[in-house]
């Protein structure tokens, strides 16, 4: 997505409102400064103001480089809309269900803003979706089926949307407001501290011998920084500049070295401390701590880094792939010896996390810390400028975000106020046949549909309002339902036709958007697997015994590059099609742990090992 590229005064303008709008919000992480009220309002309203000053009328069309005059209308209406909402809501509350004229009015400007901005700055999709959930309010009487009601008065529907707590400024806004932002503005830190740059040099240096040691790189890298950039688009851009063109270089396809970054920034999403903006919606909308989310999800993260290494060495050991020159691959201890400090921002959030504060305190004094640290950094000591410079791309960087927040309040309250939940829970298990492995399936279909126009949080969204109450009806946890919407609220990402971190590394490995994309569902098929399991084998999630888990996670272990030599066509030498399907086979039933299916998978796995050994010693002999 193009931006504009300002200069000037509109330059500094745009600067300094990103700053305030970064500091306010950091403050308040730190010291509560703002109440929930002017939380809410503030983060909306600088979402709005931000993105009008930088996303053209126009999508991809960046070249003015000021601020136009209408788009000064514009920003003028936004601060009177919302500026309007946080002075009179407390005078609101006292005439709940009678609106006055005022309150309609700015209201209808309100959302109209917001419609503008999602076209602008995520497209048309998300906002066509919006609108159908705010239409089928009017239109009740003609929706089919059960999903049919009496139909509200424009009146109302905007009261509900705009003055109440349910709609705009509902939990959304204040998940987004309160957790996201300050996780955002952490990851700017990073960037700007030189810690971003340390884990690409750390993890490149433990590849010394490694074959298709850069692909691995991009694999350990990204897990580490999409761990904190909570943005798997960010972690694309911010990574993959460093590592696409290394695995270029020794011998990966432009295809595959986009594909692979892409696979790998996807599962940054759910890697801990920071699993991107969804995360925290799961916690806030399940009413569940964040310590037990990222607790739950540590497994099926590590287990999805594990199958994409596998999968990439499979494919460097298929052709031949080998590493950088040594020379140019930097010592570990002395990398290490560099930059160490920079681990402390991520202990100190577990450290908070286990210690029962929240989120965005961890993520303030994270940010405190990395400044701080950034003075024992021979080139990257952070000074007031460098400061400025993270608290401004800490407010971009969130736009991409925040400017679904309103299209994201409109879907959720318009599905309360005509008590769609419960409709669509009877649809999904009507459509499931009340198969449970089937409301599944249909759950990662509606995840690849939502995404192919949202992003990942709006899609997770838009899964766990119409999807997740029909997963419960099964018996399915609440939280683990919530889970599987919130893994496959990434499939889009690296599946086509739209799939938006395959294209953003396809455009920096100047390779074809649509092959980039088929050739990372390969690298990321574990996410289009790993779900079922958490309903199937819950100690995945770390609910049941822990002799359990370890017995799973073991069977796993080995299940994963079984799978991953069968799909890539490679174990000890190169495999033919009958033995792709055995391997393949093999890894599919120790999915499923159990004494004779461990057996027959081992016994496979083991039979084409000795094979495939005695005849590259018969090719060499």
């Amino acid at each position: 997505m193009k931006t504009r590229k300002l200069e000037g005064i509109s330059k500094y303008i745009f600067r300094y409102a990103s700053i305030t709008f970064s500091l306010l919000f950091l403050l308040s992480a730190g010291f509560g400064i703002l109440g929930t009220i002017t939380g809410r309002g503030f983060y909306i309203m600088f979402n709005v103001v931000l993105s009008f000053m930088i996303y053209p009328v126009i999508r991809n069309k960046g070249t003015q480089k000021k601020i136009p005059i209408y788009d000064v209308v514009l920003i003028i209406l936004a601060i009177a809309s919302f500026g309007y909402w946080m002075l009179e809501y407390t005078n609101y509350v006292r005439r709940v269900t009678m609106p006055n004229q005022y309150d309609f009015w700015f209201g209808v400007i309100g959302i109209i803003l917001l419609f503008e901005i999602a076209r602008r700055v995520l497209g048309r999709t998300l906002l066509i979706v919006a609108s159908v959930f705010l239409l089928q309010l009017y239109f009740g009487k003609y929706m089919p089926g059960t999903l049919a009601h009496p139909g509200f008065t424009p009146g109302r529907i905007v009261e509900f949307m705009y003055s109440s707590m349910e709609g705009i400024f509902g939990i959304i806004a204040n998940t987004f407001a309160t957790y996201v932002l300050p996780f955002i503005i952490l990851g700017a830190f990073f960037e700007k501290s030189g810690a971003g740059n340390f884990f690409i040099r750390l993890a490149l240096s433990l590849t010394r011998g490694w074959s298709g040691g850069p692909a691995k790189v991009a694999v350990i890298a990204s897990g580490i920084f999409g761990s904190i950039s909570g943005s798997s688009v960010a972690n694309v851009v911010s990574t993959g500049a460093f590592t696409i063109p290394m695995m270029k270089k020794v011998g990966f396809s432009p295809e595959d070295a986009g594909a692979i970054e892409a696979a790998a920034s996807t599962g940054g999403q759910f890697l801990p401390p920071v699993m991107g903006a969804g995360a925290f919606l799961l916690a806030t909308l399940t009413q569940t701590s964040y310590l037990k989310v990222i607790t739950m999800n540590a497994i099926p993260a590590l287990l999805y880094f594990y199958w994409v290494g596998t999968a990439v060495h499979y494919k460097a050991k298929k052709f031949n792939i080998g590493n950088l020159p040594d020379d140019e691959i930097p010592d570990f201890k002395e990398t290490f010896k560099e930059g160490w400090f920079f681990i402390v921002p991520l202990i100190i959030i577990f450290v908070f996390l286990f210690q029962g504060y929240s989120p965005n305190l961890a993520a303030f004094w994270a940010v405190i810390s990395t400044i701080v640290l950034s003075w024992f950094t021979k080139n990257s000591k952070m000074g007031i400028k460098t400061i400025m410079d993270a608290l401004e791309l800490g407010g971009k960087n969130n736009l991409s975000v925040g400017s679904s927040i309103g299209m994201l309040g409109i879907i959720m309250g318009g599905i309360v106020l005509a008590g769609l939940g419960a409709k669509f829970a009877s649809l999904v298990i009507s459509l499931s046949f009340g198969s449970m492995f089937l409301a599944i399936g249909l759950t990662a279909i509606v995840g690849a549909l939502v995404g192919m126009g949202a992003t990942q949080t709006a899609t997770y969204l838009i899964i766990a309002m119409i999807v997740v109450p029909g997963l419960q009806t099964f018996g399915i946890d609440k939280v683990v339902a919530h889970t599987i919407a919130f893994w496959f609220s990434a499939i889009s990402n690296v599946t086509p036709p739209v799939c938006v971190s395959a294209f953003a590394a396809a455009s920096i490995a100047e390779a074809d958007p649509m092959k980039t994309g088929y050739t990372g569902v390969k690298y990321s098929l574990l996410l289009f697997i790993l779900p079922f399991t958490f309903v199937y084998f819950p100690e995945m999630l770390l609910q049941g015994r822990w002799i359990d888990t370890v017995y799973l996670v073991m069977s796993l272990l080995i299940a994963l590059p079984a799978i991953a030599s069968g799909v890539m066509g490679y174990f000890q030498d190169h495999l033919n099609w009958p033995e792709r399907a055995l391997m393949a086979f093999a890894g599919l039933i120790l999915f499923w742990p159990g004494y004779i299916t461990d057996a027959i998978g081992l016994g496979i796995i083991i039979t084409m090992f000795i094979l495939k050994k005695k005849n590259k010693k018969l090719i060499q002999a």
